[in-house]
């Protein structure tokens, strides 16, 4: 199965923190560390990680160029993905999310039509795609 992930999901994953993760998205990334599942990661997702390093508000168990390069090795679990113009395109259609991050990784999830994990109410409240978390 394929899916997007949201900021703070990829962050619980990274810093060990998987007992955060709801018990569908833990399922999710558990199933992607054996291979079963694989796991997109827009790249505006480790923007915002590289912020909250900067602003000191997560620590990670490596460094972040450490981190963006395990998720580059092949073969993985996890895929980086670009911000391309189809996603572009995509991101017109939810002008109600005002958070740009947000806005950019709903429209990667609804471009590339996997489902996203994310813990987001609002999100979920809107119904924009489909999502993952409990």
């Amino acid at each position: 199965m394929l899916y997007v992930t949201d900021t703070h999901p990829l962050v619980y994953f990274s810093t060990g923190k998987t007992q955060n993760l709801g018990r569908a998205a833990q399922k999710i990334f558990r199933a992607a560390t054996q291979g079963q599942a694989r796991i997109t990661i827009p790249v505006t997702v480790l923007e915002e990680v590289l912020r909250l390093v900067e602003d000191e508000k997560i620590h990670l168990p490596m460094s972040f160029a450490e981190l963006v390069a395990a998720y580059q090795q092949e073969p993985s679990p996890f895929f980086i993905q670009d911000y391309t113009p189809d996603i572009l395109l995509s991101v017109a259609r939810f002008p109600t999310i005002r958070d740009p991050f947000d806005r950019v990784i709903v429209a990667t999830a609804h471009a590339l039509d996997y489902p996203l994990i994310t813990a987001d109410s609002f999100l979920h409240e809107g119904r924009f795609v489909p999502l993952v978390w409990e």
